[in-house]
């Protein structure tokens, strides 16, 4: 790998983690955040996910957009506006300014996430790129695994701290990109189709607004058969839309390319199974076990260390295994060590075991992404790889997203909605018996289904057209 290559991966990687991390860290922090803002539950839960929201939405619209205007311009201007977003959420006053801080950061996100996946396959030639991908893909990982941990430890300080952290990496980040990144030319011509964006960010927004309110509501209340209905016409009128476009949004192309589609929904459902691990053992720890967040935190290094040092590795292992027995053989683990998982928390054995099939979530995730996203990255033509990026940057919000309602659908489904928000909270009083019980349930119910959700797409990988 050259200079202009580690420098790619350098400032790829600065925004990669400020994407992510942001996605994870604050969960920790929310109980503190509740009680310095004085603001509900629900509220506090926005928070979270309006970043999440901004960050599926613009995603795909801007990477279709850099790949009219190029790429090296949005992703420097994004480190901008997320730096703008984390100061604005650091001085927040109030739960409003939180919650317009946290799209600002969303939108910044989007830019960052939705082009670095390009510019790292602009930059480098498939032998390189698998290297290159691992590279990426462990700071992804380690971003996202590490996040409740930073939180846990910043939030000792305070909340606000979370926040100030992105500061001086959002301006390293925009000064090294405009001095790092080099354009590169391709065909660029034609225009967003903005009512293709319109009809897609509606359809998304009522998607992640039904799917955060499932636990606990009424399927046949008249909110969610109009949320129900809303996403169905808002998706019929996209996806005609696109078939009609000269441009559209997410090209119709893309996905009748068998193996982008086989290994999108791979992706969907991996990032399903392992976010909602993720997100399970950090209300576990402090739930029933009343566990402080920086002890929750560290717990969760196993995973985050495993699935670190497997992406990076899985991008050497390409020399010697094929993308297709790396992604089932990450799959396979992460599917095992969920279900492991379950069956120690069903028996409610000491939670120090529990880092073992941490370890084997953590390494399976590890071994699927960086061939995964190889996979797809390199089936899409040169002009539409900022659309693919986003498309697959999507598809691992949607997975996220999707990750979280397992988690609260089940546990609410098990136990009252007082004690969930108590479990939740991390509130250090003393629960029933039954409920703690309850829980423990419910958890090893999460754990089972996701490590089944984590081995459904092994048969269709092996059933996939290889990639010249």
């Amino acid at each position: 790998m050259d200079t202009y290559g580690k420098r790619i991966i350098s400032v790829t990687g600065m925004g990669t983690f400020l994407s992510v991390v942001n996605s994870s860290s604050l969960i920790i922090a929310i109980p503190a955040i509740i009680s310095g803002l004085r603001i509900s539950f629900f509220l506090a839960i926005w928070i979270i996910v309006a970043y999440s929201l901004a960050l599926t939405v613009l995603t795909p619209i801007l990477g279709k957009y850099s790949d009219i205007v190029g790429r090296k311009r949005l992703y420097s201007l994004g480190y901008l506006v997320f730096l703008a977003g984390s100061i604005i959420s650091a001085a927040a006053t109030g739960g409003g300014m939180l919650l317009a801080g946290r799209v600002i950061q969303g939108i910044g996100g989007a830019f960052l996430f939705s082009n670095s996946l390009a510019i790292i396959t602009d930059t480098f030639k498939s032998v390189e790129l698998r290297g290159a991908m691992g590279v990426n893909t462990a700071i992804l990982a380690i971003g996202t695994s590490i996040g409740p941990l930073l939180g846990g430890i910043l939030t000792v300080v305070t909340w606000r701290a979370i926040f100030i952290f992105n500061i001086p990496i959002s301006l390293a980040g925009y000064v090294l990109s405009n001095r790092f990144i080099r354009e590169v030319s391709h065909e660029r011509r034609g225009e967003i189709d903005g009512m293709g964006a319109l009809f897609l960010s509606l359809t998304v927004i009522i998607g992640i607004i039904f799917l955060t309110i499932i636990p606990g509501t009424d399927l046949l209340s008249p909110l969610t058969l109009l949320l129900i209905a809303g996403f169905a016409v808002f998706f019929a009128l996209f996806w005609y839309q696109e078939r009609i476009s000269m441009r559209p949004i997410l090209n119709p192309e893309i996905l009748k390319n068998p193996t982008i589609a086989i290994s999108t929904l791979a992706l969907v459902m991996a990032t399903l199974s392992r976010f909602s691990v993720i997100l399970l053992f950090t209300l576990f720890y402090q739930g029933p076990l009343r566990l402080s967040a920086l002890t929750a935190g560290i717990l969760l290094i196993p995973l985050a260390g495993s699935m670190g040092a497997l992406s990076y590795m899985s991008g050497h292992l390409k020399t010697k295994f094929s993308d297709m027995f790396l992604e089932n053989l990450g799959l396979f683990l992460t599917g095992a060590g969920s279900i492991w998982a379950a069956v120690l928390v069903l028996f409610r054995l000491p939670y120090f075991l529990y880092a073992l099939p941490m370890i084997v979530v953590g390494a399976g995730s590890g071994l699927f992404y960086t061939p995964n996203s190889t996979v797809i990255m390199l089936s899409a033509p040169a002009q539409l790889r900022g659309e693919t990026a986003g498309l697959r940057t999507l598809m691992v919000n949607l997975g996220s997203v999707m990750g979280l309602t397992i988690v609260f659908l089940i546990i609410t489904a098990m136990i009252p909605a007082g004690i969930v928000d108590a479990i939740f909270l991390g509130i250090g009083q003393r629960l029933q018996e039954s409920y703690i019980s309850m829980f423990y349930s419910a958890s090893a119910i999460v754990l089972f289904i996701s490590g089944i959700i984590s081995l459904i797409p092994v048969p269709l990988i092996m059933g996939r057209k290889p990639r010249n």
